[in-house]
């Protein structure tokens, strides 16, 4: 389904009018429906976080246009089991794109239609955005986080050294696996973007350096659980991840936040890996390090 035609509940007029504007930045046309009982042909439909009930508007938006894609409009939270998805607010048109292009690629694997050579928007392996297609988005939520004051964390995800070396096969099964325990880390709101063939860059929008953390090693922690059968060669694979953390009220850009976290990333390998580094914001001197505690893998090893 390709989304075209879009519809905003939202009680307040202003925040109505901003939603509206960002849709249609992004290419959406906004039809005059502001209840669901206006609504007709549109396949998405968001709702405002001035909603009192938005559990039971969504639940007649199901029932009028049960074909519309339904996002949650909210600020803060980013919990919205009644809906498909959650939009953060202020809405980002160049982030809306991505998401919008996202769901249509998903909707046409889903009945078997191939994606056009050239798209480029997804890793055919890890599912996570490209960054050749992602990186403007990504300077606009950095832009974005100073501008309106919330934190945003960014980190960068490696495997440690294997002895042996890396067959492309047993690359193409880490990548998968990291895919598994990335995705099972992050919210709706945060980026996956696969940073390079052997990197994966974390974009965290509200997080803090402490919730960064939690994040980055929860990842750890599921990666080290695993056991990978590479031929004869039994792997036991573990990360070295590298944080760094935008604070509100402080000058930086997205290429601080990079450096900051590949240096992070780099102090975690040198220190042997299987652990999280993370630097200060000032001079990159280093901060004490969160060390991953080595788990015994839950899957049966031969």
């Amino acid at each position: 389904m390709i989304i075209k035609l879009a519809a905003v509940i939202e009680p307040n007029a202003a925040r109505y009018k901003a939603i509206s504007e960002a849709l249609k930045k992004a290419g959406l046309k906004v039809s005059a429906a502001r209840e669901p009982e206006q609504l007709g042909r549109e396949q998405l439909v968001v709702l405002g976080g001035s909603l009192k009930s938005p559990t039971r508007v969504a639940r007649e938006v199901r029932r009028r246009a049960p074909q519309a894609v339904l996002f949650a409009g909210q600020a803060k939270g980013f919990k919205a089991p009644w809906a498909d998805a959650v939009l953060p607010l202020p809405v980002s048109p160049n982030d809306l794109k991505v998401r919008l292009a996202e769901r249509e690629k998903h909707a046409e694997a889903a009945v078997g239609i191939a994606p056009r050579a050239g798209d480029g928007i997804l890793d055919p392996t890890t599912n996570f955005y490209t960054f050749a297609h992602f990186k403007e988005v990504l300077f606009v939520e950095v832009k974005r986080a100073r501008r309106y004051g919330f934190p945003l964390a960014l980190a960068i995800v490696a495997f440690d050294p294997i002895e042996g070396g890396v067959t492309p096969e047993l690359q193409q099964q880490l990548m998968s696996g990291l895919s598994f325990s990335i995705r099972r880390s992050l919210r709706d709101t945060d980026y996956p973007v696969q940073h390079s063939p052997d990197r994966v860059l974390l974009l965290m929008p509200h997080t803090d350096l402490a919730g960064s953390l939690i994040v980055a090693r929860r990842i750890c922690e599921r990666v080290a659980r695993a056991t990978l059968q590479a031929g004869e060669r039994v792997v036991h694979p573990t990360l070295s991840v590298g944080v760094a953390a935008g604070e509100p009220g402080r000058e930086y850009g997205f290429s601080d936040l990079v450096r900051q976290a590949q240096d992070g990333m780099a102090a975690a390998m040198g220190r042997g890996g299987n652990r999280v580094e993370f630097v200060t914001s000032t001079d990159s001197a280093e901060l004490p390090s969160v060390e991953v505690p080595t788990i015994p893998s839950v899957l049966p090893r031969p």
